[in-house]
């Protein structure tokens, strides 16, 4: 299967910032981080993932519910490869260490993603401010191919 990446990506997303985040959402009209990343892969990307919608309470994206991400992410990470960073894959971010958080990448140090309280944003990973980090850039498993467009 093949994952497509627009070389235009960043104009593409561009009317994606300010959605509102929204617990177990996965439209632009509200959704959490993982909702965002598999709108993207089947919107821009053309890959269909497993919507995962019943492995978790919409409690988790709570901070008591950080622990409960980080372990179900984990869990998951075995149906995903990793790539190198690059447009088009789904970032796999940490928090103060702890690595709970996604996003879809517009490039090897831009990510688009959706956190309380700020909705979607892009994230520049050099910005020395960023409290996020890359902890990997992965792919559904099926993938073989990444087709820059």
């Amino acid at each position: 299967m093949k994952l497509y990446a627009p070389a235009d990506l960043r104009t593409q997303v561009a009317p994606l910032v300010g959605a509102p985040f929204l617990a177990k959402g996965e439209t632009p009209a509200g959704w959490d981080c993982k909702g965002l990343a598999r709108w993207c892969l089947k919107t821009f990307g053309q890959v269909e993932t497993p919507d995962y919608q019943d492995r978790y309470a919409a409690d988790i994206v709570t901070p008591r519910g950080a622990g409960e991400r980080a372990r179900l992410l984990a869990e998951g990470l075995a149906e995903w490869r990793p790539v190198e960073p690059q447009a088009g894959v789904v970032a796999w971010l940490s928090w103060m260490g702890r690595a709970y958080h996604v996003g879809y990448m517009l490039g090897p140090r831009e990510i688009l993603h959706a956190d309380t309280p700020f909705g979607t944003v892009i994230l520049d990973l050099d910005e020395p401010g960023a409290g996020y980090r890359l902890k990997g850039a992965f792919v559904p498993a099926g993938v073989t191919k990444i087709v820059r467009l």
